[in-house]
């Protein structure tokens, strides 16, 4: 029996990371254009989101994923999957961990943003390791092969907003997999869920 777990912003909400929905009209400002326009304003909204991804833990539903060593597509980009241990997963939509010069191929801790969101070297703004509104998916085929493989699709927490997740769902469908929806409580349905399976 092979699970594969498609988690997006849900699953972090009881780690007091707020969804999308919650935080106003910040997912437009999350798309290429804002970036480009307005790119200290960009980053001051990645610098507070990060201030509460770095005081964040993993609740239940993250631990219990890295126990049973179950591969993830991740939607988020709170490194929350990796916090707990897990390790096979595919963050899609990237993370805060890094910045890069493009022009340069250098990378920099995402911190660095505090002082100076351009290259020290050839004054390129530098880009965030997040995959923005109007970009593409680089990881996105990464997550289809893993998806198209599996017996059993787990979708946990995930506001089937975006397009990308009901592709997902609907390529593990058509590949003949279960698909399991958890939105609500992921954090005690979703331990439970899967001790049900394992018996452990």
């Amino acid at each position: 029996m092979k699970l594969v777990a498609l988690t997006g912003a849900g699953i972090s909400k009881p780690s007091g990371i707020p969804t999308f929905e919650e935080m106003g009209d910040l997912r437009q400002k999350l798309s290429r254009d804002y970036f480009e326009s307005n790119p200290e304003n960009f980053y001051d909204i990645l610098l507070k989101m990060k201030e509460k991804i770095d005081m964040a833990m993993p609740n239940p539903a993250h631990i219990a994923l890295a126990k049973y060593d179950i591969p993830i597509v991740t939607m988020n980009i709170d490194g929350l999957h990796k916090k707990a241990l897990s390790k096979n997963v595919i963050e899609i939509h990237g993370n805060l961990e890094y910045v890069e010069c493009k022009k340069c191929k250098k990378t920099f801790d995402f911190n660095i943003v505090k002082k100076r969101i351009y290259c020290d070297e050839c004054e390129s703004l530098l880009q965030p390791n997040v995959v923005l509104y109007g970009d593409m998916i680089p990881l996105y085929f990464n997550a289809v092969e893993l998806i198209a493989t599996t017996n059993e699709l787990l979708v946990v927490g995930t506001s089937f907003y975006t397009s990308t997740s009901s592709d997902l769902v609907y390529i593990a469908r058509n590949a003949g997999a279960k698909v399991t929806i958890i939105n609500d409580r992921a954090e005690e349905k979703l331990p439970e869920y899967l001790k049900n399976i394992f018996g452990f």
